[in-house]
């Protein structure tokens, strides 16, 4: 008598670690920013229907979706993003980007310093392997590769374009996001992940002149410095975070700039109190730049918007016991990240619970040489650099532990 061994669909064996290595290492190689993802789309597309899946492309910009069904059963989604960051890699890695674009005008580093090449490498290989296990689960995979995701837009453009139409109803969506916490650890909550936050745009024009002469024009740096001082006042009664994180403005060191541009971020738990701020910061602006004499009114636009970003609890308890089945280091989060995404507005569309986790790129040998550890919220201990940093670097290793959490995420229902 002889019996068949069921391949198991949550292992990865040498040679499809070693795919999804190499293949993280191409995605890393070749980032695009926030709406020019064509390559990557492409490759994800491709990657895709080799692996036997429905696959729609350009959806609400350079989106793909991908259905992969294999008999009756649950239906799990998948996201993952495909953009990259305007930075300038210095991470010395042999695959390093070396591109550069246009951007505003000024030319451009672009990395993929956030980690999404991370987390579409594992999306795609989760979908090899699930392709080449059938025998060993039921039911429907949708996975959404995201364009447009660091500008808040990409969600809702895939929604908007009929993402909910063109997939069967799932009945939970799966993502992960690096961070630099230890190699392979997961963490999250059953509820708040993630926090709301606001990007304004605001620019000032005064009447340029010489630096020495400063009584003779409009001083447009004098009053972007008004113009911080006082949001930053009303950010900071409102319980609300304030960061600037671009300034641009003049030529030389003799002359008043007639034109500055900054760009600044509203952080909070509150997605209302945030929207409420975002515009008294708005009319403040306009305000100063009136009372300054500013020779135009100030322009201020949002640039990003995010909701807050909540996992569904029945479903996390469900994910959390799959983890700790699988012997995966958890932890819990006991404070949402102050960080953003639009992955919210993805479950809330497709009218879905959301389980998102944080997942540990950080080089053990780097934690190991740090001259201190400092423990995080969860009390593991992190080091730099973090994402967006010009010299974040997962760990090779980090792809293959992310496949493994969203092959072992997804057996929770595709069994």
């Amino acid at each position: 008598m002889t019996t068949t061994t069921v391949p198991e669909p949550q292992t990865l064996d040498d040679d499809r670690a070693r795919a999804a290595q190499d293949l993280y290492r191409a995605l890393h190689a070749a980032p695009e920013l926030s709406g020019r993802e064509r390559e990557t789309a492409a490759l994800g597309a491709a990657h895709l229907r080799a692996a036997g899946a429905d696959v729609s492309e350009r959806v609400g910009g350079h989106g793909v979706v991908g259905v992969l069904r294999n008999g009756a059963g649950p239906v799990v989604a998948l996201r993952a993003e495909l953009d990259a960051l305007p930075v300038t890699e210095a991470t010395g890695l042999p695959y390093a980007s070396s591109r550069r674009t246009t951007l505003g005008g000024r030319q451009v580093g672009v990395s993929h310093a956030c980690g999404h090449d991370v987390h579409l490498a594992a999306a795609l290989s989760a979908v090899d392997q699930l392709a080449t296990t059938h025998d060993a689960w039921s039911g429907t995979l949708v996975v959404l590769l995201q364009a447009d995701s660091e500008t808040g837009r990409g969600a809702a453009a895939m929604l908007a374009d009929g993402l909910a139409a063109r997939v069967p109803a799932p009945d939970v969506l799966l993502a992960q996001h690096v961070n630099p916490d230890p190699l392979g650890t997961v963490t999250f909550g059953a509820t708040a992940m993630l926090s709301s936050s606001v990007a304004l745009a605001v620019t000032l024009h005064g009447t340029g002149g010489h630096v020495a002469l400063p009584g003779g024009g409009v001083d447009t740096v004098a009053v972007l410095l008004d113009v911080l001082a006082a949001a930053g006042d009303l950010a900071a009664e409102a319980g609300v975070e304030l960061t600037v994180s671009a300034v641009h403005g003049g030529a030389s060191h003799n002359t008043l700039p007639h034109v500055v541009h900054a760009e600044l971020t509203l952080r909070g738990a509150d997605e209302r109190v945030l929207d409420v701020i975002a515009d008294e910061v708005s009319a403040l602006a306009r305000h100063v730049a009136d009372r300054s004499r500013c020779p135009r009114p100030a322009e201020v636009s949002r640039v990003a918007s995010f909701g807050d970003v909540r996992n569904d609890p029945d479903a996390a308890r469900r994910v959390h016991r799959a983890f700790v089945g699988r012997r995966m280091p958890t932890y819990p989060l006991t404070a949402p990240s102050p960080a953003s995404d639009d992955v919210g507005a993805l479950a809330h569309g497709l009218g879905c619970p959301l389980v998102y986790w944080f997942l540990g790129s950080a080089d053990p040998a780097l934690l190991l040489a740090a001259p201190s550890s400092p423990l995080g919220a969860s009390g593991q201990p992190t080091a730099p650099p973090t994402n967006h940093a010009p010299d974040f670097a997962p760990h090779p290793q980090t792809v293959e532990h992310a496949t493994r959490a969203l092959l072992v995420a997804a057996g929770a229902w595709l069994t």
